[in-house]
């Protein structure tokens, strides 16, 4: 292409030079390889940014692929921890707030929930390096960008702070029970009347109530069940 646009302008600076050839025929001459010149150029430019179009979607296609993989796991996490988690723990808590009497053999079975953590483990690296890279606007499906993005930036950061927040009082009733507590693991160990302690309960009753948590999960799961089908729905049989 180079080669070619160098003959062309070789050609214009002899029709400039050539004095035998009257103006007008310089003129159309000159006109007719700047024409050419013209359209070499525009068209090596067209193929240099198909070529870049192409690169771009193919690196846009392996990201989607591959977040798809992650939201898939993602989503057996969340229902994991709704099903197994929160709503175990809810259980168990409600019964250490509203029980009248705390018996030992059920405070046993239940004293798990008191150093059990359920937080979700986001699968995100490929996300923020895609999103690091400068890359989001290379996906042209916009509903399906801007989901992506409100999964991220909204949904999964919301979960994570109420996640954070919820164990956060959870950290400090662990504290005011390990203050309370004596004789551990011993015949003589006193957890249920700790646990039966007004304060301790005011506790497990803040902590019973994970609404806020639950609203995340579910918003969260059914966003990535849709990023996931607006992904098939691109790249049908992948």
């Amino acid at each position: 292409m180079e080669q070619e646009i160098r003959k062309h302008i070789h050609n214009i600076l002899a029709e400039v030079a050539n004095r035998k050839r009257s103006i007008w025929k310089k003129t159309a001459e000159i006109f007719v390889e700047m024409l050419i010149i013209v359209f070499a150029v525009s068209f090596a430019v067209f193929l240099e940014r198909r070529r870049e179009h192409n690169h771009e979607q193919k690196e846009v296609k392996e990201f989607l692929l591959g977040l798809k993989t992650d939201l898939a796991a993602d989503i057996d996490e969340m229902k994991g921890d709704t099903a197994y988690g929160y709503n175990q723990q809810q259980q168990s808590l409600l019964y250490f707030a509203r029980a009248k009497k705390l018996l030992a053999d059920s405070v046993r079975l239940n004293q798990n929930v008191l150093l059990s953590e359920t937080h979700l483990l986001i699968n995100s690296g490929r996300y923020e390096g895609f999103k690091a890279s400068g890359k989001m606007n290379t996906i042209e499906n916009m509903e399906l960008r801007n989901s992506i993005l409100d999964l991220y930036q909204e949904k999964l950061i919301g979960l994570t702070n109420a996640t954070a927040r919820h164990l956060s009082v959870k950290r400090e009733m662990n504290k005011r029970i390990i203050t309370l507590r004596k004789n551990t693991g011993t015949r003589r160990d006193n957890l249920p009347a700790v646990m039966s302690n007004d304060e301790i309960r005011n506790y497990c009753i803040m902590l019973s109530d994970a609404r806020d948590i639950m609203r995340y999960y579910r918003m969260s799961i059914a966003l990535s069940k849709k990023i996931i089908e607006l992904i098939s729905s691109e790249y049908p049989g992948q």
